[in-house]
């Protein structure tokens, strides 16, 4: 099974301080390279629902022969404190609003999906305080999970390392959170560069999310391009190809040296497979 038609890398149409983007604030640049360089899909990390002009990038899309894979959303919480796993009744209320609003612009731009990583933030407390704190986000993203599952988009939750999330860091709790938030139609989002980190075992998690993997991220365990560092991609390949996945491999990854070199070293990565 060949995954080269499910392929595509992450692009911002804003800059950010959030890194692991390709020609952040370069949106147009970063599209033609993509379809330049052979890859089907764009992942677009969205701040605010006005960041892309839904008629003007579905004609370009369309011109350049690309899909949106995805709308990454965290950049809301990390700069305007849109967080779903606020303690603040009022924020989480609005956070949810947003998250709405992105899955309508989802809906318009022909997006496959709409991911929860960042956009959780941190939950605050600890003990019985977190716990309180960890049902209100459920309580959150089950309501966003109940609006995309009506509007027919993806929802996909992503576990992240410790470094950056202090809940759902793993596979294995990422199971168990798709458990308690109970909408069967959401999936898991596994990012190698974060089970670099938190998991024992790479392919054993992977084998274990099973049929609720949706979407899988690619960045080495230096957060660049697939291949430039000590992840053993050959193994993942061959591991979702035992398991018949057949959703996008999207890379996420820092624009070093610089976004042309980044986008080019990621699909040298595809050809050689």
């Amino acid at each position: 099974m060949s995954f080269k038609n499910r392929t595509g890398v992450a692009l911002s149409p804003r800059s950010s301080r959030f890194g692991p983007l390709l020609f952040a604030g370069s949106l147009e640049q970063g599209l033609e390279q993509a379809s330049a360089l052979g890859f089907n899909y764009v992942e677009l990390s969205i701040r605010a629902v006005d960041d892309v002009q839904p008629q003007e990038l579905n004609q370009k899309l369309a011109a350049l022969n690309l899909k949106i894979s995805a709308l990454a959303t965290g950049q809301a919480c990390l700069f305007d404190c849109l967080c779903l796993g606020s303690d603040n009744d009022t924020k989480r209320e609005n956070a949810v609003a947003h998250f709405k609003a992105i899955t309508q612009l989802a809906k318009d731009i022909h997006s496959e999906a709409v991911i929860i990583g960042g956009i959780r933030g941190l939950l605050a407390g600890e003990g019985e305080t977190k716990a309180e704190n960890y049902a209100k986000g459920v309580a959150a993203i089950r309501t966003c999970a109940e609006w995309t599952d009506a509007l027919g988009v993806q929802l996909l939750i992503e576990p992240i390392n410790r470094y950056e999330m202090n809940w759902i860091l793993t596979a294995q709790q990422g199971l168990e959170f798709l458990q308690d938030v109970g909408v069967d139609s959401v999936k898991l989002l596994l990012d190698t560069f974060h089970m670099n980190i938190e998991e024992v075992d790479t392919l054993a998690a992977l084998e274990q999310a099973g049929e609720r993997l949706g979407y899988v991220h690619f960045a080495d365990n230096i957060r660049q391009a697939p291949g430039t560092g000590q992840i053993d991609f050959d193994a993942i390949l061959k591991k979702l190809e035992e398991m018949d996945y057949r959703g996008p491999v999207v890379a996420e990854i820092l624009p070093l040296p610089d976004d042309v070199t980044a986008i080019t070293k990621t699909a040298a990565f595809w050809q050689q497979r």
